[in-house]
């Protein structure tokens, strides 16, 4: 008898999945890049921050809606599948699965190894060592063996990294407002003028599309639609309330963290440690790590969730070589054991070309692969937006029309900021690369192929 996912994670578990893949490594080191490019005004940063995380709430909100009208999609591909067609739905799974998911997981990992190499001082190179790479391999297949061999463990550790994650980022919100307030760090920052920021680009664009890594992963939930209690119910509220509590969290961060510190010391590298160490003194400097570590695998292991059933996803609803081996599934565990493993691979591999990026092995030209990825995930939504408008009659006015075009605007301007941030020719070289990986896609499918 055929093996089938069943129903495992409750309200409370999804809400933690949505929260704890969001929140990050992206929030600790994008705030640096936000600062170096607003310089004294915060107003810009928190802007960026509330846009970032409305338009990615209003996705959410959107995706949201359709699940409750459709219970049995289990991805944002069933979505695509549902609105545009099967073969679209193909193709954006295709994406998930060799792109999106694996590249962030990769960037986590690789994150999460380089910040243990600096908590234990094991090299003065630490992004680019090969202690780096090592531990990150070690992270990955950790994850991936704890949440193939046992799902229920992986949903007790996302839940509690979710709330030893929120610690330290709601005492800074609190403590480092209060204090910037009181001595006057807060209105002095607003004032600097002897700061002047890197001349970057738009400052408002820069900011705006560095908060974008930092709310990524929201999705990854919608891959276990399938696995989560009533759905109907549960889903809608984890990705809308999740949702919510990121923005409310991130923007009461970043507020601390300009507040903690005078602007020269909290804008590039080492900002983060600078603001904690200020308030807290220099043993929060290895609490900080501490902390940083455990929300990036908290983040890696959401992700994980998402990315070991993303092959499966596809596989199970096609019928090429070896596509019944891969969409397999453990009876013991319920996990799809052989998903996992192809997507271990594709993340190595993806390591390697974030690493390659970051240790300067593409000389001056800078493939930042979280900046780019946005571009295609966003385009992909679009036509989506559009069909919802298009088809989904059972819908109210407002969920139909007026959610979808928030939902488009909003990512159309992504689009529009990522580009301007990126520059034209580096987003062409990825398409480029897009391009190539989906037409591997498309060859290994033909319209006959898909259930």
């Amino acid at each position: 008898m055929e093996t089938k996912l069943t129903r495992k994670y409750g309200l409370l578990t999804a809400i933690c999945m949505v929260v704890g893949t969001v929140i990050g490594s992206g929030i600790f080191f994008r705030n640096e890049v936000i600062l170096v490019a607003i310089g004294g005004n915060m107003w810009i940063g928190v802007a960026a921050w509330t846009l970032g995380g409305f338009i990615t709430l209003s996705s959410a909100y959107v995706i949201a809606v359709l699940a409750t009208h459709h219970g049995k999609a289990a991805s944002l591909r069933d979505y695509a599948d549902i609105l545009i067609g099967s073969r679209y739905g193909y193709i954006f799974g295709w994406f998930l699965a060799t792109i999106f998911y694996p590249a962030l997981t990769g960037v986590l990992a690789w994150v999460s190894a380089r910040f243990t190499v600096i908590l234990f001082g094991w090299d003065v190179d630490p992004g680019f060592s090969g202690q780096t790479y090592k531990l990150a391999l070690f992270y990955l297949i950790a994850i991936y063996a704890l949440n193939t061999l046992s799902p229920k463990l992986s949903g007790k550790f996302q839940v509690s990294t979710t709330f030893i994650k929120l610690i330290p980022l709601v005492v800074m919100g609190i403590v480092g407002t209060t204090a910037g307030l009181i001595n006057g760090t807060t209105l002095a920052n607003l004032t600097d003028t002897a700061y002047v920021p890197a001349a970057i680009g738009n400052p408002f664009f820069v900011a705006l599309v560095a908060t974008v890594f930092a709310y990524l992963g929201w999705d990854t939930v919608i891959s276990i639609n399938s696995e989560v209690e009533n759905p109907k119910r549960n889903l809608p509220i984890a990705l809308i309330g999740g949702m919510l509590v990121i923005i409310t969290v991130y923007v009461m961060y970043f507020i601390g963290i300009f507040s903690a510190a005078p602007l020269a010391d909290i804008a590039g590298g080492g900002g983060v440690l600078n603001a904690f160490v200020s308030l807290f003194g220099q043993a929060a400097g290895s609490i900080l790590f501490v902390f940083i570590v455990i929300s990036c695998l908290g983040t890696l292991n959401g992700l994980t969730v998402g990315n070991q059933r993303a092959y499966y996803l596809i596989m199970e609803r096609i019928n090429v070589r070896g596509s019944k081996l891969i969409s397999q599934v453990d009876p013991t565990t319920n996990a799809p054991y052989n998903s996992a493993v192809l997507a271990l691979l594709t993340c190595a591999a993806w390591i390697v070309a974030n690493g390659a990026n970051f240790a300067g092995w593409y000389g001056s030209f800078n493939f930042d692969i979280p900046g780019l990825i946005p571009i295609t995930f966003q385009g992909f939504l679009i036509p989506m937006y559009i069909y919802i408008m298009k088809t989904q009659t059972q819908l109210s006015t407002f969920n139909r029309f007026v959610a979808p075009m928030v939902a488009l605007i909003g990512a159309a301007f992504l689009i529009f900021a990522a580009i301007n941030t990126q520059g034209m020719f580096t987003v062409m070289v990825y398409l480029a690369i897009f391009a190539t990986i989906m037409g591997i896609g498309l060859v290994l499918l033909s319209a006959k192929e898909i259930d």
